[in-house]
């Protein structure tokens, strides 16, 4: 999915802060936009208590560069994350603007249930001991949660009851090992998606049963169609048949939906995907979007022919050099080059 800012965490972040969740070793990593890339410029290791970890916080932060800081809150491996933005007044305007739009990016391509607190500021002060220790004064005296925060806190609470170490892999572990559940009708939709008969098949998740069922299906004349076709205020999952041999999977999730459905269709996602394979539906290519601007005709053939360009083996040489016998011996040696 695309962000405001536009810069991707890579996937050298990713794994590094898998590796992270996965052991009790890592107290910190300090993130860095380089080259339009969120990555991982340092790390602290796990000395002490928490408080005493907290004190080699502020040798990280550079006096005139932002950050984001990810710390550890516990010695465990429960996914309790705190994430920190640093950009100090001295910053160039350019970097303020990118940090203060790119931190979405870094949760949501992260996983957002692990971040249970945030602090912002401006100097090394404000990541000390004592800086963090007067945050949660603040934030222990502060107003009601909103509704929104509500939401999030029973997300990360079911989240963590469902998976004893919840890193990325042990959480699509989970949820691809339980069944995922849709309903007669999509399953004789998909059947027909897979014989041909249809070439379109939106996907919604019903909260009533608790399961995926069919929104509609329909036959597209062209992928122009798709952009309407698909949910505009709602998340959703949707089968097309791009050129009649490939087959397109789309998880649209608009930035306006509600957060209790953008995490449903997200966790639910590799699940559901394990699940329609075993039933025959082959994806041959993937788009996530958050906007249905992003399913232009253009846009699909662009991904349809990056995915090709990825998959084509490079070509072998068309010629290969002779192995040359030797010229008997009293025979003159001949090079064919030369006249």
């Amino acid at each position: 999915m695309t962000h405001q800012s536009g810069i991707r965490v890579s996937a050298e972040l990713s794994a590094a802060f898998i590796d992270a969740l996965s052991s009790n070793s890592v107290r910190a990593l300090k993130i860095s936009i380089v080259n339009e890339s969120l990555e991982t410029t340092d790390t602290i290791q796990i000395q002490g208590t928490l408080e005493e970890d907290f004190a080699q916080l502020p040798q990280l932060l550079d006096a005139s560069e932002p950050c984001y800081l990810l710390v550890r809150l516990d010695d465990e491996t429960s996914g309790k994350w705190l994430i920190g933005t640093y950009v100090p007044d001295s910053a160039k305007v350019r970097a303020k603007m990118l940090y203060a739009s790119s931190k979405a990016s870094v949760t949501k391509s992260l996983g957002e249930s692990y971040f249970v607190d945030d602090i912002f500021g401006t100097t090394r002060e404000e990541f000390s001991p004592a800086g963090y220790r007067q945050h949660r004064r603040h934030v222990e005296s502060s107003a009601p949660l909103t509704e929104r925060e509500e939401e999030m806190q029973r997300i990360r609470e079911m989240e963590s009851s469902a998976a004893e170490t919840p890193t990325m892999d042990t959480r699509r572990q989970h949820v691809s090992g339980a069944a995922v559940a849709m309903n007669d009708e999509l399953r004789l939709a998909l059947g027909e998606y897979i014989r041909g008969s249809t070439n379109f098949v939106l996907v919604a998740w019903d909260p009533a049963t608790e399961s995926f069922v069919l929104d509609r299906k329909a036959w597209l004349e062209s992928p122009a169609e798709l952009m309407q076709a698909v949910a505009q205020d709602s998340p959703c999952y949707a089968f097309y048949w791009y050129g009649g041999s490939t087959s397109l999977f789309v998880y649209s999730c608009p930035s306006t939906s509600n957060v209790r459905q953008r995490m449903v269709y997200s966790s639910f996602k590799y699940g559901f995907l394990v699940t329609v394979k075993q039933m025959g539906v082959n994806v041959h290519v993937k788009m996530e979007v958050d906007s249905i601007d992003e399913l232009s005709a253009t846009a699909i053939a662009e991904e349809v022919e990056a995915k090709a360009a990825e998959e084509t083996p490079r070509a072998a040489p068309t010629t290969q050099p002779k192995f040359k016998r030797p010229a008997p011996p009293g025979r003159p040696r001949t090079n064919p080059t030369l006249n």
